[in-house]
């Protein structure tokens, strides 16, 4: 069954408007998306994790979790930090797995 609607809106305008339409439903979307990679400094990853400055910073030359420097400071991505675990979980285990 098909719908028609009667109106004096052109296509292309139609198309144009459709489209407003949806990028703005997609904006909160992406800022949502923006808030979740919140940085943070050293003293509130070892806060969040309940980790040392050096057990930090051994991850983080070891690479197991991710950083960036700005202005010679480092910063950390929160979903970083927060993934870090499983990444750090599957790196023990093959060391462990290496071992026996």
């Amino acid at each position: 069954m098909s719908n028609f609607i009667l109106t004096n809106i052109e296509q292309k305008e139609l198309v144009k408007e459709l489209a407003e339409a949806i990028v703005a439903k997609l904006n909160p979307v992406k800022e949502k998306e923006v808030e979740r990679e919140e940085l943070l400094q050293t003293h509130q990853v070892m806060k969040l994790l309940g980790k040392s400055r050096t057990t930090i910073k051994n991850w983080r030359d070891l690479g197991l979790i991710k950083h960036q420097v700005i202005n010679s400071r480092v910063y950390f991505k929160r979903s970083d930090i927060l993934n870090a675990g499983l990444h750090i979980d599957s790196k023990r285990n093959k060391r462990f797995n290496k071992q026996s």
